[in-house]
C-alpha cells in the first residue's frame, strides 16, 4: 500500500490531520533533549519529515532514516539533501545497526505498522545507548470499549474517505484495522514500562486520537 500511495502520501497526511501533521512532528522533535551531536534513527521515515527536523535540531548529529518502501526513500532522498542525513531501506525489527549505537530513536506512525510489535520494541532497546531517548507519535487507542468502537468507526470513515478523494481508493481505512490490533493506551504504557522504558512526557492531539510519548531507556538489571 505504501508503494502505491508514496507520491501522494504527504498530501494525504496533511489532509487527514487538517494541516497539523508537520506541527505534531516538529513538536515531537522539540520535546527531545538538547544534545550536542547525537546519533538518531527515525523509524518508518517516509518522505523524511522527522529526519529533517532532527537534522535541524542537531546539526552536528548523525541522522539515519529507515523505511521498507523504496518509493518513499526515493522521495526522501530527492527532497532532502543534508550532509548529516542518510536514508536506508531497513525493517524496523532488524535495523542492522550495532547495539548501543543510537542516542535517540523516533517514529511517527511507525510502531503501529511493525510486523511484530515486541520485536520492534526490543530492537529499539538494543540499538539505544543506556539512558537513550525515544520519541513516538501515533494514533492512541482508547482504553474503554465503547470509545474504541466509536474511534475505530470514525477512523475507518475518515481515512477511507480521504483515501478516495486523494488516491481514488479507500487506502487509509487501514489505519482503523491496524489500530484495532494495537494495544490500547493503558496496555501500551504497561508494555513499554515492562520493556525497560520510562515515560518522561506525554501529550495528546486531535481530541485524544493521537498521542506523543517521550521515553528514556532504563537499566533492567
Amino acid at each position: 500500500m505504501f508503494t502505491r500511495v508514496a507520491a501522494e502520501y504527504d498530501l494525504a497526511t496533511r489532509a487527514m490531520s487538517l494541516g497539523r501533521d508537520r506541527r505534531w512532528k516538529q513538536r515531537l522533535v522539540a520535546r527531545l533533549p538538547e544534545l550536542r551531536a547525537p546519533r538518531c534513527v527515525d523509524l518508518a521515515c517516509g518522505t523524511g519529515d522527522v529526519a529533517l527536523a532532527l537534522s535541524r535540531k542537531y546539526p552536528d548529529g548523525e541522522i539515519i532514516g529507515v523505511d521498507l518502501t523504496p518509493p518513499m526513500l526515493e522521495l526522501a532522498r530527492a527532497r532532502i539533501r543534508r550532509e548529516n542525513i542518510r536514508f536506508l531501506q531497513r525493517d524496523m525489527c532488524r535495523l542492522e545497526l550495532p547495539a548501543g549505537w543510537a542516542d535517540i530513536v523516533t517514529g511517527s506512525y511507525a510502531l503501529r505498522n511493525a510486523p511484530v510489535l515486541e520485536t520492534a520494541v526490543a530492537e529499539i532497546r538494543r540499538v539505544l545507548k543506556p539512558g537513550g531517548w525515544v520519541g513516538l507519535l501515533d494514533f492512541n487507542k482508547f482504553a474503554a470499549q465503547p470509545w474504541q468502537v466509536m474511534q475505530l468507526a470514525v477512523l475507518k470513515l475518515w481515512g477511507g474517505g480521504w483515501g478516495l478523494v486523494i488516491h481514488g481508493r479507500p487506502e487509509h481505512a487501514y489505519i482503523a484495522e491496524s489500530l484495532r490490533q494495537f494495544p490500547d493506551r493503558r496496555q501500551w504504557q504497561a508494555r513499554l514500562e515492562r520493556s525497560g522504558f520510562q515515560i518522561v512526557h506525554q501529550e495528546s492531539f486531535m481530541l485524544g486520537f493521537l498521542k506523543l510519548v517521550i521515553l528514556r531507556k532504563q537499566d533492567l538489571s
